[in-house]
């Protein structure tokens, strides 16, 4: 391990987990709060608000991007996988915390059964984002994490090639 603390190593995969987990846990609680009014014919119901499907936009984006973070720790690229966690783990729990006043169940007369339990899902994966991407930040100079060149390579060359 080149002279690199195993319990560091640890820290870099328990973050790529919690970007996981959290970001699986969000984008499928994300979707999962969309009402349905029909499955065969797919239809929503027509009282969704916009401010509803702006919410949901960010969240399942906010939740892909998390899963992109993971991908940048398996990478050892730390700094950016830090960065990046922590603006999407802050903007999931800023939703999600503005989300109890009741903005989850839609408008109107549209209420999304467990919306509660939806809320607080989502709340606790973007906990788990953001202290993964404070895990990333705080790793980001040790030797773990890949250099500048490193770093290049990585960009510049798409994944089956390397």
């Amino acid at each position: 391990m080149n002279g690199i603390s195993p319990v560091k190593h640890g820290f870099v995969d328990l973050a790529a987990v919690m970007f996981v987990i959290g970001g699986v846990v969000t984008l499928v609680m994300s979707l999962l709060s969309l009402p349905i009014a029909s499955i065969y014919p797919f239809t929503l119901p027509s009282n969704i608000g916009t401010e509803f499907l702006v919410v949901l936009g960010i969240t399942v984006i906010c939740s892909l991007g998390a899963i992109h973070c993971y991908s940048l720790v398996t990478k050892r690229m730390l700094s950016e996988a830090g960065i990046r966690g922590l603006i999407f783990g802050a903007l999931l729990l800023i939703f999600s915390l503005g989300l109890i006043g009741g903005s989850l169940s839609g408008t109107g007369t549209t209420t999304v059964v467990g919306s509660g339990t939806t809320t607080l899902l989502i709340t606790l994966s973007a906990v788990l984002i953001v202290v993964a991407g404070i895990i990333c930040f705080a790793l980001r100079h040790t030797a773990i994490s890949a250099s500048a060149i490193a770093r290049q390579h990585a960009i510049a060359q798409p994944a089956f090639q390397q």
